[in-house]
Parts: C-alpha cells; structure tokens; sequence
C-alpha cells in the first residue's frame, strides 16, 4: 500500500511539472522586429507634394511582434500600422505628411514607435525631403 501512495505522487508531480513547464514561456519565444532602415529620404521635391512612405517590417522572432503606437513629432505626420504582425510575417508602418505647399529647403520628420520586442521596445522613424526653391 506505501508503494502504491509513494508512485501515485511521483506521478501527481511529474504531471504538474509537465504541466508548469508548458504553461511557461520559452526563453526563445518572443518577438524580433528586423527593419531594413530606419529613415527614408524623398530627395528633391516640389513644395505641395505629399509625403507617403511605407516602412516594411518583419517579424523574425517566435511570438507575434506587437506595435504598441507610432507618435509622429508633430500633428501634420499621420501614421497607419499593422498592429499585430505574426512570427515570419512582414507589415507595414506607413508615414504621410500630405500638406506641403509652404514648406521649404531640407525638412524632417520624425515619429516614435513602441513595441513589445525586447531588443527593440522603442525606436524612431524618420522621413527626409529637400524642398526646391522655385
């Protein structure tokens, strides 16, 4: 009867440690944002012309990438993004400056991202134009 007790909780522990160790993340189990670049350049442009540009983004990571919030710098930048980008899946943060017609010489735009990878919780954007002079 001893016996009998002593395997009934060897097994009732090996069970909940089984249990413990799947119901806790790996190690190796989070996101990882890769980004070809980080700033975009439209080069010379015409006053009046919106600015738009998509930054691609991809998940190399194990869990989904979570992108928390973009904060343009100031009210004139918009942003648009994938909220939710799946582990080997790519997304986009798309940033546009559409009212232009006074602007003049080199201007830059920024616009802070958070996200839930570690390596990478917080970064800036930035968009650049060279406005011509006519």
């Amino acid at each position: 009867m001893r016996m009998k007790v002593i395997l009934a909780t060897l097994g009732l522990l090996m069970v909940a440690s089984a249990a413990l160790a799947l119901g806790k993340p790996q190690s190796d189990d989070k996101p990882e944002l890769a980004i070809a670049s980080l700033e975009h350049s439209f080069g010379t442009i015409k006053p009046g012309t919106p600015l738009t540009y998509s930054f691609l983004i991809k998940n190399a990571g194990k869990a989904n990438l979570e992108i928390k919030s973009v904060a343009p710098s100031c009210g004139c930048t918009t942003s648009h993004f994938d909220k939710v980008i799946a582990p080997g899946a790519e997304g986009k943060i798309t940033l546009a400056v559409e009212k232009t017609d006074a602007y003049k010489g080199e201007v830059t735009k920024t616009a802070t991202v958070s996200t839930n990878d570690p390596a990478h919780s917080s970064f800036q954007l930035t968009l650049k134009a060279q406005f011509a002079t006519e």
